[in-house]
């Protein structure tokens, strides 16, 4: 699987090193954070096709690295595994464990299945900030409330936001979006970047927007509210 490349967000060696093993042993190519901090910086350089995450990690983690792992778990096919250093195996999340009991088949079944069939994607250059506000989205160019969907963000970042809906929307598409509770509630253009369609495994279901024609306003009321 040479197009296919691997996350993995993991800080304790030896469970470091029970992952890459692993990861081998699949045959899949994979790159290495210590923190979801390098995670972002990684994930802006490069495309992947999925996250393998340490759970202990990620609970270690404070709250803006928290952030980023949401980040990450929303966009790539995500999987939580634990190193158990005493029984010297790697074990599932108690969610995935409800599904397969080997772990090892698990982490092979999620790379060869779910990975290798998803399109390789960067994370975005801006951070986002979880907020929750009122939106219309339409595909249409002559904008009108009533030919608009109302929805709302779930993250929000000086570039972009990440919109919730259902309607199938592919990657280059342009939308317009409303945010009614801003100064200037003016169209803004934006281009698709990419989209998790409904019913797509435990993920909340929208699109990835960049924005491409913010007025000042809107441009300083959205760095503002992304700043949170």
């Amino acid at each position: 699987m040479p197009d296919t490349n691997i996350l993995l967000v993991v800080k304790g060696e030896d469970a470091r090193s029970a992952y890459e093993e692993a990861l081998c042993r699949i045959g899949v190519g994979y790159e290495v954070a210590s923190s979801f901090g390098e995670a972002l910086k990684l994930s802006i350089e490069r495309a992947f096709s999925g996250v393998v995450i340490d759970i202990l990690t990620l609970v270690r983690s404070d709250k803006d690295e928290k952030l980023i792992a949401y980040d990450c778990i929303n966009l790539y096919p995500s999987i939580r595994v634990k190193w158990d250093g005493r029984k010297k195996e790697i074990n599932l999340s108690l969610l995935e464990q409800s599904f397969v009991s080997d772990s090892e088949a698990s982490l092979r079944y999620f790379v060869e299945h779910r990975c290798r069939n998803f399109p390789p994607r960067s994370l975005r250059k801006y951070h986002r900030t979880t907020i929750c506000l009122s939106v219309y989205l339409c595909v249409a160019e002559t904008f009108s409330e009533k030919e608009s969907a109302k929805s709302f963000t779930v993250n929000l970042s000086r570039g972009g936001a990440f919109v919730h809906t259902t309607v199938p929307l592919a990657k280059g598409e342009t939308v317009w979006l409303s945010f009614p509770g801003f100064d200037d509630p003016a169209p803004i253009r934006c281009r698709v970047c990419w989209s998790i369609p409904w019913g797509s495994g435990r993920s909340i279901p929208g699109v990835g927007v960049c924005f491409e024609s913010l007025s000042e306003t809107q441009s300083a009321e959205v760095a503002e509210l992304s700043r949170g």
